[in-house]
């Protein structure tokens, strides 16, 4: 919670989000005022507070590891932005494996990879308006490329996003986990704020040194983070973590990302 995470980093806090059993991915709606609408409020009003300024309009979502809900925060805090009138495309750039088009049922077979990989000369016709919000599109992450790593390292997606820029009020790219591959790091460079997903009972404590490390060492120009799925009936109760070992570092062949980075503790006090 709140509480114990302002114990383990100083790095700022957007928001909390509720718990769900809903299994839609798109949570936030026109005309619904429930928890989860509020609660996506909150995170919009300080991420806007946090990226004050001329020309700050890209961020970029991450997590630790997989099953922290890193595309259904992007995915509901691109709609809440879109209901203000805000003009936002949301990219999809886990590049090793996408979701983001299944869970807004939107074709993947050409996106953001065939233009990386100069397979295709016109971005715009890769852009989906989605049909819910006529202020929120979509760019999906395309085909699963051989090589990822050198497709978001290549100026050419310096080049597009500055080109978005110019189009959109908000460019939200929702990356892979940052614990598990060097992309999303590769990809920061781009972006004007890092939002950092963590998980109630999910993620370990140990991922914070992690998000520490990455403060410190200026990685991102600005890192924030999320904490999703609080249980509001557990409020006043305190979370247990006995999750190091469940979710460690074996994730990187189960969720079909080539490698990890992992936690380094050895040497150092608990």
């Amino acid at each position: 919670n709140r509480h114990e995470l302002e114990k383990l980093t100083s790095v700022s806090m957007l928001g909390e989000i509720p718990l769900t059993k809903d299994e839609e991915y798109v949570a936030v709606k026109e005309n619904k005022n429930d928890s989860m609408v509020e609660a996506f409020r909150a995170v919009r009003t300080n991420l806007q507070f946090t990226l004050s300024g001329t020309g700050h309009k890209v961020i970029m979502v991450t997590s630790s590891m997989p099953g922290e809900g890193k595309s259904f925060i992007a995915i509901n805090l691109a709609v809440s932005l879109a209901l203000i009138n805000k003009k936002v495309l949301l990219i999809g750039l886990d590049v090793r494996k996408p979701t983001l088009a299944s869970y807004l049922s939107i074709d993947n077979k050409r996106g953001a990879t065939n233009y990386l990989a100069s397979m295709e000369d016109d971005l715009s016709k890769l852009i989906h308006q989605t049909s819910f919000n006529n202020n929120l599109y979509v760019l999906p992450a395309g085909p699963i490329p051989p090589n990822p790593t050198e497709l978001v390292a290549s100026d050419i997606l310096d080049k597009s996003i500055e080109q978005l820029k110019g189009h959109y009020d908000y460019v939200i790219l929702d990356t892979a986990p940052i614990g598990l591959v060097t992309d999303t790091a590769i990809i920061g460079r781009v972006a004007d704020l890092c939002v950092y997903v963590c998980r109630a009972d999910v993620t370990p404590k140990a991922a914070f040194g992690y998000v520490n490390t990455l403060r410190e060492e200026k990685k991102f120009s600005k890192l924030a983070t999320v904490i999703n799925s609080i249980d509001m009936s557990k409020r006043k109760n305190s979370y247990g973590y006995g999750y190091g070992k469940k979710y460690g570092y074996g994730y990187g062949k189960k969720y079909g990302y080539g490698y990890g980075y992992g936690y380094e503790t050895d040497g150092k006090e608990k």
